[in-house]
């Protein structure tokens, strides 16, 4: 088992390749030579030309020496060569063992620029990735658990104390709205998951139809009156007519989201401003309040998962809302941004490609 390994090792294969090489080239070399000495001038003086033929001699002895010395120093030479080769490609080879057992922090130090340095960096970056995929997973995994179980706590402390029966009529209504708005939390909760892992692996078939993509967003905004009502807000409504060709239920959930969340980062009187537009075949939606802003901080992790940046309003969403518009925009073919300064509000911004058909 241990010869077959030997012979499995690139540094035989190298060293093999290379010797073999070296040594037919040798040999060649050495009997071309002995065969031009053989056949010279030299074998055909007289015999009384004693110490030519002496000389002669001599010369193919130390000939033969100096090939033997040649190959062998070669030899030597070559198989170290090849170690220096074989050498960083070990050093991968062990580290991509450090990170099939979990460890990301492993890193290959090669200077080298060519390709086995390429080779070095691209593992030096995958590692780095995995590492920061494996951050990422982890933090979902806690945030999924922290996020089921607060409201499941919730609920069962609050049933305990309905089940004591030692509540007046308004604690059990009070203790029952909290367990109804609880239990609606983690169902939308779950049907959030549900929806970003569908989206993830992108199970859902595409239902591309043609619809009024202005009619579809101002349904969104009367399906929101009561939370625009209650704010007092004023609106600022633009929509151009156009129609769009795509998946009329996925791009609904983003216009509900991006509009609700305008809504419930506005100041009380404030404005909300909604506009459709399409130029050059780029179809613009833009989506603004004038509320407390994004700070630089929370800017880079908006779109991330669980990630709340007004952590005041911590029950007032899972922290999925963005991180799925993102995702079915991007399944969409389409881009989403934003602008936010502290003080003056957010604007975010969806484009879309205008599809033929």
């Amino acid at each position: 088992m241990k010869k077959l390994r030997f012979f499995n090792s690139i540094y035989t294969k190298f060293a093999l390749i290379f010797l073999g090489i070296w040594w037919l080239l040798n040999t060649l070399t050495f009997w071309v030579i002995m065969w031009i000495m053989s056949n010279s001038v030299f074998s055909e003086l007289d015999v009384d030309r004693f110490e030519f033929h002496a000389e002669f001699q001599r010369m193919r002895v130390a000939t033969g020496i100096t090939f033997q010395v040649s190959a062998i120093i070669g030899t030597i030479i070559i198989l170290l060569a090849v170690r220096k080769i074989v050498k960083p490609i070990k050093l991968i080879s062990e580290a991509s063992k450090e990170v099939a057992k979990g460890n990301f922090d492993t890193q290959v130090i090669i200077k080298s620029k060519d390709e086995i340095g390429q080779l070095a960096a691209d593992f030096n970056l995958m590692s780095k990735e995995l590492k920061s995929i494996d951050s990422i997973h982890k933090d979902f995994v806690s945030n999924v658990s922290h996020e089921f179980k607060t409201p499941i706590t919730s609920i069962k402390g609050f049933a305990k104390l309905i089940n004591d029966g030692k509540l007046s009529a308004d604690q059990l209504q009070e203790y029952s709205d909290i367990i109804v708005n609880e239990s609606e939390r983690l169902s939308l909760l779950s049907s959030n998951l549900l929806r970003l892992s569908e989206l993830d692996s992108k199970s859902i078939r595409e239902q591309a139809t043609k619809f009024s993509l202005d009619e579809q967003i101002r349904k969104s905004i009367l399906i929101l009156e009561a939370d625009w009502t209650k704010k007092n807000l004023n609106l600022d409504i633009d929509l151009e007519k156009i129609s769009y060709l795509g998946d009329e239920h996925l791009l609904q959930q983003v216009w509900l989201n991006l509009i609700q969340n305008a809504i419930k980062f506005s100041n009380q009187n404030g404005v909300l401003r909604v506009s459709l537009h399409k130029s050059d075949g780029i179809i613009r939606v833009d989506i603004a309040d004038n509320g407390k802003g994004i700070s630089d901080k929370d800017k880079q992790r908006i779109f991330d998962r669980f990630y709340k940046a007004d952590k005041s309003r911590s029950k007032d969403g899972n922290g999925l809302g963005l991180a799925i518009v993102k995702k079915i925009v991007e399944l969409s073919s389409g881009e989403i941004y934003f602008e936010s300064e502290l003080g003056k509000g957010s604007i975010f911004t969806v484009e879309l490609k205008e599809v033929p058909g």
